[in-house]
């Protein structure tokens, strides 16, 4: 059976990396705003598009891996 919910998120997932962020976000909103969307599905996301970009390591970090 059809679900909008995941056809939706399967959708966002194949933006990531493939339109900016910006995009991204803009286009889930507007599903959050129609409430197909939950605050979970909108962290997956912002996970998902972070994952994307290296992180940095801190100070503390870099000093504990020593």
């Amino acid at each position: 059976m059809f679900s909008l919910h995941d056809f939706v998120m399967n959708t966002l997932m194949g933006m990531v990396g493939n339109e900016p962020d910006y995009k991204v976000r803009q286009y889930a909103l507007g599903w959050y705003d129609k409430a197909e969307l939950t605050a979970e599905d909108m962290q997956k996301l912002d996970e998902a598009i972070m994952a994307q970009y290296p992180q940095e390591e801190t100070e503390a970090e870099a000093e504990e891996a020593v």
